[in-house]
């Protein structure tokens, strides 16, 4: 790649890229991320579009808090039973709002530290860290 070709206008990154010079030598050249100036905003808007989704969801009692941050996470059934040591099946149960009423405090606070939160965010369904205001947010 050419010095010219390489040149990104995206101060929000910043990379070193190994180019081709004027003088037919290659070195190192600062410059800005492609995909951060090109596809960022679509991602954190879907990622947005999601987390809100997620929440009403947890708040009209269709998924548990578990499952939110499970998928806020990018996490997989597989992945966060093993983190919080317990079987498939279990957490399986505790993706759905009636078994997770049932959920220990020793369990709750696994979860709480595999998602690096407080047990109060997992037991506080109107409230998500980000948003402060409950469920008034969402009718407005």
């Amino acid at each position: 790649m050419k010095e010219k070709e390489g040149y990104v206008d995206c101060p929000k990154q910043q990379l070193i890229l190994y180019v081709e010079k004027e003088d037919g030598k290659y070195g190192p050249m600062q410059t800005g991320s492609y995909i951060t100036r090109n596809y960022l905003d679509d991602f954190e808007s879907k990622q947005k579009s999601l987390e809100e989704s997620l929440r009403h969801q947890v708040i009209n009692g269709e998924i548990s808090p578990v499952h939110y941050f499970m998928v806020m996470e990018d996490l997989t059934i597989s992945e966060l039973a093993s983190r919080v040591k317990l079987r498939k099946a279990k957490v399986r149960k505790h993706l759905l709002p009636g078994y997770f009423k049932e959920i220990s405090a020793e369990i709750l606070n696994s979860y709480a530290e595999v998602f690096n939160i407080q047990v109060n965010d997992l037991l506080e369904l109107t409230h998500i860290p980000g948003h402060s205001a409950g469920e008034k947010e969402i009718n407005e």
